[in-house]
């Protein structure tokens, strides 16, 4: 393992260690006497969210300093000081204060569901469980550190259309409700007659400039209800139904899905841990509910004396007979835990060439867009002033 690394985290805790800030505990340290201030500073801090690099760097540290026979306390510790990220450097503040108190990592892991996913806790148990955590802690780290590049090629690929779609959408606020109206001005003077695209458009510069609020308060609305909705069961189960549905977002998902099922899975089955325990692990860890019910019918299957392979075909939708197919195989041939590498691996593959197919088809289709939006403002604003120098 990177010893030179652990050598390198000690001597900069004891730099820190030295000089170091007070460490915020939950259910420990009081910050009720500390000024309003310091109060909301700490209420913005414990709302953020850990970003997966994050977490991913903890657990590979982690898994290094435990090969190096560094005691967890310790090590939790250190990296509290080394963490840049205030709100985990709280969070695992608090996990050692669980573990100095004689309870496990998951255990600790556990009391915070917003920033560690049941998957990987699941991973730590399986780990204490077996007497192997660093070697557990170098696998999940290298799932995170999968799925985080995952997530930066998907944001990459949204950043461009987005930017695009929100510049177009200033530019015609600020040609509705700045330019339309003086135009309107000069039309009305020169009495030309106006063609039914330059109606159209004054209209809606009449009604963006008049009741924009109408606009803020619909879009505020939509959100509340839309908000409302998913929160049932019912409403999140159609909505992630219709997530799978959308063209080129629907697959792309289905294949992250089933990326982050097979690869935890067999990170899962290689620690020993029962396949009925790591479904169920799995099961609570998936984002998609169609996923969670299935996976969770799968245990009751599992349970009864059935294969994983066989109960997951029932629903191809979900996973494809390729994925059935290498788990079959794998089972078969008790390899599950190889078997569900090479498919995590494959859906990798399969995600980044789905990227590339979003992004050719979508940089002309918005190209089309903009060029369209731009002829029809054009066409609005031009129209009456070419009438008007036929007149002349």
């Amino acid at each position: 393992m990177d010893h030179f690394r652990v050598d390198d985290i000690l001597t900069s805790y004891g730099e820190i260690h030295g000089d170091e800030t007070e460490q915020v505990i939950y259910g420990v340290t009081d910050r009720s006497k500390q000024s309003l201030w310091v109060r909301l500073n700490d209420a913005w801090i414990d709302r953020q969210k850990v970003p997966i690099k994050e977490k991913s760097y903890f657990f590979h540290l982690l898994a290094v300093m435990l090969d190096a026979g560094i005691p967890m306390l310790q090590s939790l510790r250190v990296l509290a000081n080394k963490s840049t990220n205030e709100r985990f450097r709280r969070v695992i503040s608090t996990m050692a204060h669980y573990v100095e108190g004689g309870r496990p990592l998951s255990e600790a892991m556990a009391k915070f569901p917003t920033v560690f996913d049941d998957a990987e806790i699941g991973v730590v148990r399986s780990g204490e469980a077996i007497g192997r955590l660093d070697q557990m802690m170098a696998k999940l780290s290298k799932q995170l550190e999968r799925t985080y590049n995952i997530h930066l090629k998907v944001r990459g690929a949204m950043t461009y259309p987005i930017v695009v779609l929100v510049v177009l959408a200033l530019a015609t606020l600020v040609v509705m409700t700045l330019v339309v109206p003086k135009l309107e001005v000069f039309f009305d003077e020169s009495g030309v007659s106006l063609p039914w695209l330059t109606e159209a458009v004054l209209l809606i510069s009449h009604f963006v400039s008049e009741f924009w609020w109408v606009l803020v308060l619909g879009i505020m609305i939509f959100m509340v209800l839309g908000n409302l909705f998913v929160s049932t069961r019912s409403g999140r189960l159609k909505f992630d139904y219709w997530m799978l549905k959308i063209p080129f977002v629907g697959p792309l998902l289905q294949q992250a899905l089933i990326t982050k099922f097979v690869r935890l899975l067999g990170v899962m089955a290689a620690s020993g841990l029962p396949i009925n325990k790591a479904l169920k692990i799995l099961g609570d860890s998936m984002g998609n509910m169609l996923y969670r019910m299935k996976v969770r019918e799968v245990v009751h299957g599992v349970e009864k004396g059935g294969k994983i392979s066989e109960n997951l075909a029932t629903t191809p939708f979900l996973f494809p007979t390729t994925v059935t197919q290498m788990l079959s195989i794998g089972e078969n041939s008790a390899t599950l835990d190889q078997a569900c590498e090479k498919l995590a691996d494959h859906y990798e593959l399969e995600i980044e060439h789905s990227i590339k197919n979003i992004t050719t088809v979508m940089e002309p289709a918005l190209i089309v867009f903009v060029g369209a939006a731009v002829a029809v403002l054009a066409l609005a604003i031009l129209g009456p002033v070419f009438s008007l120098s036929e007149l002349v």
